[in-house]
């Protein structure tokens, strides 16, 4: 495979101001660098129009969704919806839920395997997500145009998709169906991720600004060969940039976060988020108060 280019990869930063300034200059870079852009002929389009990022803790990684991880290999996805949707009916808020869609992405938030990949449209959210795990390796924040991905991707599909449009439901069978396929991979027919826009169906949606892909049968976005491709060389072209935060930065961006209320409590407006986030800042302090008194030894 043909090594990609990511164009901020090797932009460095060391704290929250650098890193707002990296995210600023994304779309002179790209142009630089003569990326394609967005046209007329795509649909009317401003430098105000949303790009997504997406937080990992690993830099290393690329972008696939949990479903495909080797812990999951014999995993039955039409199971897994099934059982959600049976026994998360009496858990989920009243109206929140009202199609296949709706649980899918409930499915997401909570943790259980999907075919889908989170992205935000807030760059402090993806940021937060990118180290708020203890650092052990550099973390990445990745950059998506989902108008030129799904362009690339999507055949007649100009931007982010809905629910429902007949683009998506190419991607999400029903349960009846989804039973009556052979294997889990037959559960689309459809190759490369789309860009879908989620309702707001619950809280942890609405706080985290999300967006998704949902992923066909091809199990690593960074593998498309439409990636980067410069204006000229032909073929279809999808913008995907990615910026690597060090390790040894991770704790103090996200104290800084936490200074402008990017935090678990924000991320996850519920008891659990609450929970995590008090322990995290009382962690915090003890190790700040350990680090004082030995450095008066």
């Amino acid at each position: 495979m043909v090594a990609r280019i990511y164009p901020s990869q090797t932009e460095k930063f060391k704290d929250l101001s650098e890193f707002l300034r990296i995210v600023e200059g994304l779309r002179p870079r790209w142009r630089r660098l003569n990326f394609p852009t967005q046209t007329k002929k795509i649909r009317t389009y401003s430098e105000e129009k949303a790009l997504w990022f997406r937080g990992q803790s690993n830099a290393d990684w690329g972008l696939s969704t949990r479903i495909w991880r080797p812990e999951y290999e014999d995993a039955n996805e039409a199971e897994m919806r099934l059982e959600f949707e049976s026994v998360g009916a009496a858990l989920a808020q009243p109206g929140a839920v009202a199609d296949k869609w709706n649980w899918y992405f409930l499915m997401q938030h909570y943790r259980a395997p999907t075919r889908l990949l989170d992205w935000t449209t807030n760059p402090l959210v993806a940021l937060y997500f990118a180290v708020c795990d203890e650092p052990g390796q550099d973390a990445a924040v990745w950059i998506i145009d989902p108008w030129r991905w799904n362009r690339a991707h999507v055949k007649d599909l100009l931007g982010p998709a809905v629910p429902g449009w007949r683009e998506t439901e190419k991607y999400l069978l029903d349960l009846e169906d989804a039973f009556d396929t052979d294997e889990n991979e037959n559960q689309t027919r459809q190759n490369w991720p789309v860009a879908i826009e989620p309702p707001h169906i619950d809280r942890r949606i609405v706080a985290q600004g999300s967006k998704f892909t949902v992923f066909g049968t091809k199990k690593n976005m960074t593998e498309s060969p439409t990636i980067n491709r410069p204006k000229g060389e032909g073929g279809k072209h999808a913008i995907l940039d990615k910026v690597v935060l060090q390790q040894d930065c991770a704790t103090r961006i996200r104290e800084q976060l936490n200074e402008i209320g990017i935090n678990g409590r924000a991320m996850f407006p519920d008891l659990e988020g609450l929970g995590k986030h008090i322990a995290w800042e009382w962690k915090s302090r003890s190790v700040a108060s350990r680090t004082k008194v030995g450095s008066k030894r």
